[in-house]
């Protein structure tokens, strides 16, 4: 990351360096003293190294004087203020020797405070070098003048102050407020296509419990509910048949019953036969016609069983059974109602894995060269979603022929272990990852705000100074969109807590004014 210093001369605006500017001039015996001190411009720059941000305000250096400098170092790595350490001011270069002003300790958290009295007139270069644990950091902030006196040093020029439009948002707010900066470079995206999209059962992951025949469902206890797991095989309910001719379950439970007495009755006259006929009281003939109504019996016995067990056996009638394990998706028909041949009872769906289907619009198609993952938003929830195969899925398949209807291509990306918010034949908005990748300048999604229906961002033009820039955006990958206007190379971007920028600028005085330092 390269070294960005932002430098400006603002109208002073810390109690603790007007009054000692006052003081500078009242030693140089000047009467006006407050009302020059009130017309100082204080220096302020902005530098960023890899560890540390610093955003430093003093008065014009003036030989002989003090200038107090007000020093807010801030951490890179978690954007906190840094609590500990030592602060060397460096002048140097310039027809003047090396000067080296030093504090101990911040003032307050983040705040140092170092006292500089330089010596040397003219051009010096000035650094400030911060030794914390674990920081070595050096800002080098470029050519300062020191002025002769206080006289020069209000006549240096008019100061440029905040420009219109921005926005303060002081380091004391920034710390405890979970803030964050991003330096905005080029980076690789995935490349995408938008396409729409339906989420669905996998392809055999969905299954329907029909009416195979009308008639009326029936619970064997507990009649299941939307929402409960069942397990395959697992009897959900029986059908009673409602027969064509009239005939019911109830009739053919009757007839078996009467076909079994028959049977019984006619099985014990064959064997009364046989035994009369072993005492040679009736003919052969008695005891073949007695053995042959035997058979008639048997024969309308098993009709009888059949019948009624090709409608459901005797146990009340046909078993409606899971074909699958998973969850009921689809209830729609209560214990006791009247069905018709193939109306549907129950639908079972496994969310073990879902699929995506997207149709990726023909201009778009030449695009897909090897769909690597696909991302979507659900409806009213702002969540995304996104498909990594390999990681949390996989590619089912991408079509190669275009629709002559939709005029799209078919892209199915499967979901394992999906949320259990994400609803079955839910239409999204997608992004299907076509493979590629490009170098784009991107910035990540928490740092846009929709405002009023324009996509925003709140660019760092100083340490506590901010504007709000309109951007276009591109593809999104992830938590990061591609800009495509708006923004250039360099630029540092509020990445978190943009929303509380945005609230300071509406309502400023809410936000506070200046420093307490």
């Amino acid at each position: 990351m390269r070294n960005t210093t932002f430098s400006r001369s603002l109208p002073i605006r810390h109690a603790l360096i007007a009054t000692l500017l006052a003081l500078t001039l009242a030693a140089c015996n000047r009467t006006d003293s407050s009302s020059a001190a009130s017309e100082a411009e204080a220096q302020v720059y902005t530098h960023f190294t890899p560890q540390t941000e610093l955003f430093v305000e003093f008065a014009p250096l003036v030989a002989g004087q003090k200038s107090t400098f007000a020093a807010h170092f801030t951490r890179m790595s978690d954007y906190k203020p840094v609590t500990a350490g030592t602060v060397d001011v460096v002048l140097s270069g310039g027809n003047g020797p090396t000067e080296r002003f030093r504090v101990s300790a911040p003032r307050a958290p983040g705040i140092f405070a170092p006292t500089v009295v330089p010596r040397a007139t003219g051009q010096r270069n000035l650094s400030l070098v911060l030794n914390a644990d674990g920081i070595q950091s050096r800002h080098d902030l470029g050519n300062v003048t020191v002025y002769a006196d206080a006289t020069a040093a209000l006549k240096a020029g008019p100061a440029p102050g905040m420009q219109e439009g921005e926005i303060g948002y002081l380091k004391e707010q920034q710390w405890p407020s979970g803030f964050g900066i991003e330096h905005v470079q080029p980076r690789e995206l995935r490349d995408s296509v938008q396409a729409p999209a339906t989420i669905r059962a996998s392809g055999d992951g969905s299954a329907e419990v029909v009416a195979a025949t009308a008639g009326i469902v029936r619970s064997t206890g507990r009649f299941p509910a939307l929402g409960d797991e069942v397990v395959r095989g697992q009897t959900l309910a029986m059908l009673a048949p409602r027969l064509a001719t009239g005939t019911d379950v109830a009739s053919l439970r009757a007839d078996l019953q009467s076909a079994r007495s028959q049977a019984s009755l006619a099985s014990s006259e064959a064997a009364r036969m046989q035994r009369l006929f072993s005492q040679q009281a009736v003919s052969r003939r008695r005891v073949e016609e007695a053995r042959s109504a035997q058979q008639i019996a048997q024969a309308q016995l098993n009709a009888a069983q059949q019948r009624l067990s090709q409608l459901g056996g005797g146990g009340g009638g046909i078993p409606l059974k899971a074909a699958i394990t998973g969850r009921i998706e689809l209830a729609p028909i209560a214990n006791g109602a009247s069905v018709e041949d193939g109306d549907t009872i129950f639908q079972i769906v496994d969310r073990k894995e879902l699929w995506i289907e997207a149709h990726v619009a023909e201009a778009d198609a030449a695009r897909l060269q090897e769909p690597d993952g696909i991302a979507f938003e659900l409806p009213g929830m702002g969540q995304s979603v996104e498909v990594r195969p390999g990681v949390n899925g996989r590619l089912v398949g991408a079509g190669s022929m275009i629709d002559p209807e939709s005029r799209s291509v078919p892209v199915i990306f499967a979901l394992s272990r999906p949320d259990k918010h994400i609803a079955l034949n839910q239409n999204v908005q997608a992004r299907v990852f076509t493979g590629s990748k490009r170098s784009v300048l991107s910035v990540p999604a928490s740092a846009v705000i929709d405002d009023g229906g324009e996509r925003v961002v709140y660019v760092m033009r100083g340490g506590e100074s901010f504007s709000r820039v309109p951007v276009r955006l591109g593809v999104r990958d992830g938590d990061r969109f591609e800009v495509l206007e708006g923004l250039k190379n360099g630029d540092r971007v509020v990445s978190r807590g943009a929303m509380l920028v945005r609230l300071a600028a509406a309502t400023p005085e809410a936000m506070g004014h200046g420093h307490a330092h």
